[in-house]
């Protein structure tokens, strides 16, 4: 098969869209190794990053067995438009903790939501590869969720930064909906619903909002409205993309 087969197939879309925020976040957030406010918080930024590019690659395999498929090949082989990470994944933080903690917090919360619908899928062992994800990422979203409130309802100053944080990502989030393809019909390719599965995530994380002290308003874009989920990429992308691939690109037998 090729990688268009692969990139064609609606469940391999939804599957990919997961990886590719994962790789990106991963990448993103390792920036933050040795430089996050306290230990506690530099041990656990780097391991979180960690984890979200094994989680990615063990999805990356599960897409190389199913479509015949090099798994280095697909995470870095690809045309930057073929990448369905939506643009909130590489929204630059400028070394900025709050904004750094706050997009961690909204990407984990959705990516556990769908890997709990993900491990529900009767094709291969998609749905037990899932299984196992989930609960590290869980793990995530409980230690983010802890410190958005330990921060909302800290000082003066880290309600205010961790506000700031929200209203400059709060449009973006909205956006990790996007369907990697309008070839889907109605709400289906998202396995349990589209609006369903923001519906429940805008009810978990206002909740961890409202305990906060924080606010933050989230809409379901149209369906048609593009973006990173369907290559239509922000510039932030292209330059972490660029940074990302180029070992690769230098040596193209390099393993990942």
């Amino acid at each position: 098969m090729t990688m268009q087969t692969m990139l064609a197939n609606p469940l391999a879309s939804i599957v990919l869209m997961h990886a590719d925020d994962l790789l990106m976040l991963g990448h993103v957030q390792s920036d933050w190794t040795g430089l996050a406010p306290i230990l506690e918080e530099d041990i656990a930024a780097s391991s979180m990053a960690q984890d979200d590019l094994s989680h990615a690659l063990v999805l990356y395999q599960y897409l190389a067995e199913e479509f015949d498929l090099d798994p280095d090949a697909i995470a870095f082989d690809r045309d930057p438009a073929d990448y369905r990470c939506c643009n909130l994944t590489t929204v630059p933080d400028e070394f900025d903790w709050a904004v750094s903690m706050c997009k961690r917090w909204l990407l984990s919360t959705y990516t556990k939501l769908g890997l709990d619908r993900l491990a529900l899928v009767d094709e291969g062992d998609l749905g037990d590869r899932c299984a196992r994800l989930r609960d590290e990422s869980a793990i995530h979203v409980a230690h983010l969720g802890a410190w958005m409130i330990r921060l909302g309802t800290g000082s003066t100053e880290s309600n205010e930064r961790m506000q700031a944080a929200l209203n400059l990502l709060a449009e973006e989030a909205g956006m990790m909906f996007e369907p990697p393809d309008l070839g889907f019909e109605s709400d289906e390719g998202f396995c349990c619903g589209r609006g369903e599965m923001f519906d429940e995530w805008a009810t978990l994380v206002g909740a961890t909002l409202s305990e906060a002290g924080l606010q933050a308003s989230f809409t379901l874009p149209d369906q048609a409205a593009r973006g990173g989920r369907r290559g239509e990429h922000a510039g932030h992308f292209s330059e972490q993309h660029a940074e990302m691939t180029e070992v690769r690109r230098a040596e193209p037998a390099t393993a990942w």
